[in-house]
C-alpha cells in the first residue's frame, strides 16, 4: 500500500530535520514515502512554552502550504507543538512524536519514564503527558544535568549519558518502558536498545508506525466535535496559505 507522510520539524534547524527523516525512513514499512519539511521561522530547537507556541504557528504554515498528495503528517518535535490545531485543520491523520511514544509506552508496560536533554524540556514533557491524560503511568522524567553544547550533534555528544539515564529510570523508578525524548537524538534508541533491559522508544519511529496504521484504517475526517473544521472568518497578517485556510468556509 502506498503511503505519503509529511514529517514536519517545528524548529528551524535543517540538520535535525535530516536526522529525523533518516530515522523515519528506517522505521517505515514498505510502500511508505517520508517527505520532510522544516519550519520557516522560530527557534533553533524548542525547549519551553513560548518557543512551542511559535513552533505551532510554523507547523500550521507548513500544513497550509503543503496539503496535497499526503496521507498523514507528523509533528516531529517532542512536546508536539501545534498538534491539536493541526488535527483540526487537516482532513488526514496528524500525529505527534510524543503522543505516539506515550501511547506506545502504555501498550508495552504499566510504568514508563522519559529521559531528555535539558531541565526545561523535562518540565514541558511532563506537562505534555498530563495534557494527553497519559501521565498516570509516568513514573519519572530524567533530564541531563548539563545540556549538549551542540544540539545538532546531541546524539553523539550525549549518547552514553542518555543510556545511563535509562538505567537510572529502570533502577530508581521501576520503569518498564523508557522514552528517549527529543528530535535531536532520533535514532539513539534503536542504536542502544540492546543495552537497556526494558523497551526503549524513539518518538519518530513510534509516530511513523502510528501514522501508517491510521492511514490503513482510513478513519475519515470528523464533521462534528472539536476536531471538525470551524467556520471561516476574516484574518490579518497571516501567510497567504494559512489565511486562505482560515477564511474559507467550505
Amino acid at each position: 500500500m502506498a503511503r505519503n507522510i509529511l514529517l514536519i520539524n517545528p524548529n528551524v534547524t535543517e540538520a535535525i530535520t535530516n536526522l529525523m527523516a533518516v530515522e523515519a525512513r528506517l522505521s517505515a514499512r514498505e510502500g511508505t514515502e517520508i517527505h520532510a519539511a522544516t519550519a520557516a521561522f522560530g527557534a533553533q530547537y524548542i525547549e519551553n512554552r513560548g518557543e512551542a507556541a511559535i513552533a505551532g504557528h510554523a507547523v500550521l504554515d507548513v500544513l497550509a502550504e503543503k496539503p496535497d498528495g499526503y496521507d498523514a503528517a507528523i509533528v516531529a518535535a517532542f512536546g508536539d507543538p501545534g498538534l491539536f490545531a493541526a488535527k483540526e485543520m487537516m482532513g488526514f491523520p496528524v500525529v505527534g512524536i510524543s503522543e505516539a511514544a506515550f501511547l506506545t509506552a502504555h501498550a508495552l508496560g504499566r510504568r514508563y519514564a522519559i529521559v531528555c536533554l535539558t531541565q526545561r524540556l523535562g518540565v514541558w514533557y511532563r506537562e505534555c503527558a498530563e495534557g494527553y491524560s497519559l501521565a498516570g503511568r509516568l513514573v519519572g522524567v530524567h533530564p541531563l544535568a548539563v545540556p549538549p553544547g551542540d544540539i545538532t550533534n546531541a546524539r553523539a555528544e550525549t549518547g552514553r549519558l542518555m543510556v545511563a539515564l535509562c538505567h537510572k529510570a529502570v533502577a530508581q523508578d521501576g520503569a518498564e518502558v523508557v522514552i528517549m525524548g527529543g528530535g535531536p537524538i532520533a535514532g539513539l534508541a534503536r542504536e542502544v536498545s540492546h543495552e537497556i533491559p526494558v523497551p526503549v522508544l524513539d518518538g519518530v519511529s513510534c509516530a511513523v508506525r502510528l501514522a501508517e496504521t491510521l492511514i490503513d484504517l482510513a478513519p475519515g475526517k470528523a464533521t462534528m466535535g472539536s476536531f471538525a473544521r470551524p467556520a471561516g472568518k476574516p484574518t490579518k497578517g497571516l501567510s497567504p496559505a494559512l489565511a486562505d485556510y482560515i477564511e474559507r468556509r467550505e
